[in-house]
């Protein structure tokens, strides 16, 4: 008997089963599945929610598509892979619960001494309707819609679980790519007036460049989130005229452009602080290149793209701006800011919070709570659906359960980075990525003070990978 066939006879099998035995089932979960299924999803959900309003024809279809991505990543869950993200999980559910409670119908006598409803009531008894059980929220439907809104980032998280090191490099590709189809379509936007099919949504700012969306501030937003995410996307040594550093530099300037046209004021202020980011990156990156001739080589190549960068895109708004071409910037200088709606109704919206505190008047109810006590003054052909500014609203729609809800969840965050910032003497630790995931989520907190980006579908799910991304066990992501 040969060696061979006695190692066959060994193993009870021959080659042809050996090869097959190393095939992985179909429905077997592997790294590279869970990435294509991951980006199968954002793409549904860029597609078919881009919008905030609970009226869009492809909000039911995409949440129902949605649950189907939450029972798949569900079932393929582990014990090590839901470690990551159990915490955000458990606060959404917890979340979920509070708004099944505030719709859940209360007896009159409990009812009636809520704040605000003395007009609901005094009209219901003048009809026969005065004995009836009410809710907590002033709209049990708008309320069933936050509750469904939340299968999008419950979702998004079971998916995120799936990755494995190689899954979170091409995850934020994804951003990137989106960003860039965003932008150009924004552009064509711009370009290209009248032409039909280039906005997706019949509610729309139509004049402006909205790219995926339905609003120009969202747009914004994520332009200069897709901007973020490319600045910490590689920073290996290499030549400034190398063709991948020449790609990067040109999609970063379409990026740029896309924001600067625009015409949102607050993205266009958030862009100085990506801006920030990017110089304090470059420098922090530079300086850790200070030992050997090919470290200083790779320095300098740092410091030769980052000026040069940093020169082109100064040039670019410098050149749109003499031209009077930034629409946000006009805006910013000759719109009075005191005499928008949302500023006047500012003070309003606090009282709201104030007596209606400490039960809310119901998620999604913030529209029709506001119609009763909206001053004739402010009445006018544009009409607030929403408080524009989301860490307010939590209190007027959620109460106390609401803001403790947010408190808990800031403070996991934080508690998250003290981890994070305690390492960043470890040799061995990766710290690129969770990092980027804090920026993320702190550029969504800084424009939740003059919007609402956490009520668009496609927002949820790139704040959902932030949140994966700041919660991605330290060390376990190769520095790219």
């Amino acid at each position: 008997m040969s060696p061979s066939t006695s190692k066959a006879a060994r193993t009870g099998r021959t080659g042809r089963f050996r090869n097959h035995a190393r095939k992985v089932a179909w429905h077997r979960m592997t790294p590279d599945k869970a990435f294509w299924l991951l980006a199968a999803f954002v793409v549904l959900v860029f597609l078919m929610g881009g919008g905030s309003r609970y009226d869009i024809d492809s909000v039911g279809p995409l949440r129902a598509l949605s649950a189907i991505f939450l029972a798949i990543g569900v079932y393929y869950q582990t014990d090590q892979s839901f470690r990551a993200v159990r915490m955000p999980v458990a606060l959404i559910l917890v979340l979920g619960l509070w708004m099944v409670v505030q719709m859940v119908p209360l007896p009159p006598s409990i009812w009636t001494s809520l704040h605000g409803r003395e007009t609901i009531a005094q009209a219901g008894a003048l009809i026969g309707l005065q004995d009836i059980w009410r809710p907590i929220t002033f709209s049990p439907l708008r309320t069933a819609n936050s509750l469904a809104s939340l299968v999008v980032p419950l979702a998004g998280l079971m998916l995120v679980a799936l990755l494995d090191e190689n899954g979170w490099r091409r995850t934020r590709m994804i951003i990137i790519v989106a960003g860039l189809a965003s932008a150009l379509l924004g552009i064509a936007q711009l370009t290209l007036r009248g032409s039909p099919g280039l906005y997706l949504y019949e509610i729309t700012n139509s004049t402006n460049a909205v790219g995926l969306f339905s609003n120009r501030n969202h747009n914004a937003l994520f332009l200069n989130i897709a901007l973020l995410v490319w600045i910490f996307q590689d920073h290996r040594p290499q030549s400034f005229w190398a063709p991948a550093s020449l790609l990067k530099v040109a999609g970063q300037l379409i990026l740029l452009l896309a924001i600067l046209i625009n015409g949102s004021r607050f993205g266009f202020a958030l862009l100085a602080v990506v801006g920030l980011i990017f110089a304090v990156r470059s420098v922090l990156a530079a300086r850790a290149d200070t030992t050997g001739s090919r470290a200083g080589r790779g320095r300098k190549r740092r410091i030769i793209a980052a000026v040069i960068a940093a020169i082109a895109a100064t040039g670019l708004i410098v050149f749109f701006a003499a031209l009077d071409q930034i629409p946000a910037l006009s805006r910013l200088f000759e719109q009075d800011v005191a005499q928008d709606l949302r500023a006047r109704s500012f003070p309003e919206v606090v009282q709201m919070a104030i007596g209606h505190f400490p039960f809310g008047v119901g998620f999604g109810a913030f529209e029709l709570a506001y119609r009763n006590i909206e001053p004739d003054a402010l009445l006018d052909r544009a009409y607030l659906n929403q408080a524009h500014n989301d860490w307010l609203q939590i209190v007027v729609t959620g109460g106390l359960p609401g803001v403790l809800i947010v408190f808990l969840g800031l403070f996991l965050v934080l508690k998250r980075v003290w981890t994070i910032w305690r390492s960043r003497r470890d040799s061995t630790a990766d710290l690129s990525m969770p990092v980027l995931g804090f920026l993320m989520l702190f550029v969504f907190g800084l424009h939740s003070v003059v919007d609402y980006p956490l009520r668009v579908p496609s927002l949820m799910v790139v704040a959902t990978i932030a949140l994966g991304m700041l919660f991605s066990p330290l060390g376990s992501v190769r520095k790219v």
